[in-house]
């Protein structure tokens, strides 16, 4: 059982990545398109800075899980490296806790918002008003993959070997 939902959070972490990449990519044709529209045709759009700012907001937090699940967060570890290696292991076990702590808190906030937001049917203040929960429900998601992330680093029993590394370009 312990498998299948670690595979369930592999999953929804690389779909979280792939999303991301995706995100991304609309955003840089979002402002390529705004560039030449309002520089070359004298015709800016009204919808681009919008989607380019909601995108944003995806492209962060849909990455947010993956960059945990490969431990990629910036980290000052002077101190750190002078530990014993048993030392080094319980104050990263510590850190993963706590971080997981902090994740699980912003979760619940961001998901009662996100629910609130959803009942009473708030907009976005923006040229083109959309539902408020289709931008922060990304904040959720992504805060609660990422609680999950380290929860699994704190549990491990051995250090997961990481999926990645910034030569391969892998997601």
């Amino acid at each position: 059982m312990i498998a299948a939902a670690i595979k369930a959070l592999d999953g929804l972490t690389r779909l979280g990545a792939i999303m991301a990449a995706i995100a991304l990519a609309v955003t840089v044709a979002a402002y390529a398109y705004e560039v030449v529209a309002r520089y070359v045709f004298d015709a800016p759009t009204w919808w681009s800075a919008e989607l380019v700012a909601y995108l944003l907001c995806v492209t962060t937090f849909c990455m947010l899980p993956r960059v945990t699940q490969t431990k990629g967060q910036v980290a000052v570890t002077v101190l750190l490296e002078r530990l014993p290696h048993g030392a080094r292991s319980l104050a990263d076990r510590c850190i993963w806790f706590l971080g997981f702590g902090a994740t699980a808190a912003v979760t619940w906030f961001a998901a009662e918002e996100t629910a609130r937001q959803f009942s009473r049917s708030v907009q976005m203040m923006a040229a083109y008003p959309i539902p408020k929960w289709w931008v922060s429900i990304w904040i959720a998601f992504g805060f609660g993959l990422t609680a999950l992330q380290f929860l699994r680093l704190a549990l491990a029993r051995q250090q997961p070997p990481d999926t990645t590394t910034a030569a391969s370009g892998r997601l």
